[in-house]
């Protein structure tokens, strides 16, 4: 009998097992939230800069990610800031525009 209860037992305990990794949870990833919290942040910014024409046209032209002066944010955009980090806009680099986006995010408002 006392083999019957342990194989019940670890039967049990399987099934817990089981049930515990099956759930449809999705696990709470504060890196995926950072990144997203900066995507939208760099957006925003850019979106400032364009709106108060305050990044030359000459960094702007035929650039994919901005549609009818709307910006998109996309891996191209990830690339032009990376070009652009360190150039000053409205007396800020680009990097201190998105890093004060980013800490104010989701309430940072354009100051321009």
């Amino acid at each position: 009998m006392s083999a019957l209860k342990a194989r019940t037992a670890v039967l049990l305990f399987m099934a817990l097992a089981l049930s515990a990794c099956t759930r449809n949870e999705k696990p709470h990833r504060p890196v995926d939230d950072e990144v997203q919290r900066r995507d939208r942040a760099l957006v925003a910014v850019v979106q400032c800069l364009v709106d108060h024409r305050r990044i030359p046209e000459a960094h702007l032209r035929d650039q994919p990610w901005l549609v009818k002066d709307k910006v998109r944010g996309s891996a191209e955009l990830v690339e032009w800031l990376s070009a652009h980090r360190e150039t000053v806009y409205a007396g800020k680099t680009l990097q201190a525009w998105e890093d004060e986006a980013t800490a104010g995010w989701p309430g940072w408002k354009c100051p321009l």
